[in-house]
């Protein structure tokens, strides 16, 4: 697929004079003031097949569920994973995506444009997916437990939804590890909006990630904090306090005070392979300041180690972004 030209506006877009220089090693500035320490601990303890159907999608692909339980410190944490395999190949190349909705509703309704899971197997790939909210619920002030009550709590601050999502995508790329069909190897983790946040701070934490995807990831994603466009900290941390420490709400309008940018996030994830997905529309996720980073990023990349593509229309994920990815992870 021909990758869009960039907006002609965009082509004399500036990067922000006093982005952070790239080279310093900013993970854990990165955890202390943004997204919170995620502690060791999580172990795949069991994997059942609940039921596989064969040569679903026209014969395109095989479709497994799973339950698996993951031990933790307090408790055992399960999750519904759905897996779509190519049908009769070698072991294939697995994306590992959370969704926003239970699994059930990625195959149909409205969800399921968001999943053109015939076209991704026919390419050579398997998609393994989780309803995000098994593994974290996204309220802050959720009545129901997820997986960041079942570790102790410790003397710092407690960390951030985000970062249990990440750390979900990890564990289901160890139940990845178990299903027949799958090569983990060589598997990409992909996320949308708030889950694009977590897709990036997967990859930069889990190096078993080959591709690390975010799409319309906004701010505290791939998009420039010093870039004024979009979401901003004081935005998200009033309307989504648990996503991040606590503490993070201190930069609220103060974003030039911030040690690191998001440029250094992507970079972080280098040699390993970054892609970024933009939307013209999707102003609050702010798609200039998306692509900004890529630019101030790309030399801490070889040539092909980073990608960025940006269509028409606004926040949503579909098959263009889809098959653009496929492009990128292709080369």
């Amino acid at each position: 697929m021909t990758e869009r030209p960039l907006p002609d506006a965009w082509q004399n877009a500036e990067l922000p004079g006093d982005l952070p220089p790239l080279g310093a090693d900013v993970i854990g500035t990165f955890t202390d003031t943004i997204y919170g320490h995620t502690p060791p601990g999580g172990q795949l303890t069991d994997l059942v097949l609940q039921s596989r159907e064969d040569g679903v999608l026209d014969g395109a692909a095989d479709r497994l569920r799973h339950r698996a339980v993951i031990a933790c410190p307090l408790g055992n944490l399960e999750l519904d994973l759905l897996t779509h395999l190519p049908t009769g190949g070698a072991p294939a190349p697995v994306f590992v995506v959370l969704s926003f909705t239970g699994i059930e509703e990625t195959l149909e309704g409205e969800q399921a444009r968001r999943w053109p899971y015939a076209a991704i197997a026919r390419a050579g790939y398997a998609v393994l997916t989780v309803d995000y909210r098994q593994i974290e619920p996204d309220d802050p002030a959720a009545t129901a437990a997820g997986v960041r009550a079942l570790f102790p709590t410790t003397d710092g601050e407690p960390w951030g939804a985000v970062a249990a999502w990440a750390w979900g995508l990890s564990r289901c790329l160890d139940a990845a590890g178990h299903i027949e069909g799958i090569d983990p190897v060589t598997a990409i983790a992909v996320g949308h909006s708030r889950l694009g946040k977590a897709a990036l701070w997967a990859g930069v934490q889990d190096e078993r990630f080959a591709v690390t995807v975010s799409n319309d990831s906004g701010c505290c994603g791939a998009s420039l904090f010093r870039h004024p466009g979009g979401e901003d900290i004081a935005a998200i941390t009033s309307r989504f306090p648990h996503w991040f420490v606590p503490s993070f709400t201190a930069y609220a309008g103060r974003e030039d005070k911030l040690a690191v940018d998001q440029h250094q996030l992507l970079a972080s994830i280098a040699p390993r392979r970054v892609y970024v997905c933009s939307a013209e529309d999707d102003a609050w996720a702010d798609p200039v300041g998306e692509y900004l980073a890529v630019v101030a990023a790309r030399p801490a990349f070889g040539a092909d180690g980073i990608g960025y593509h940006v269509r028409p229309g606004g926040h949503d994920l579909i098959e263009e972004d889809w098959l653009q990815i496929l492009d990128f992870v292709r080369r």
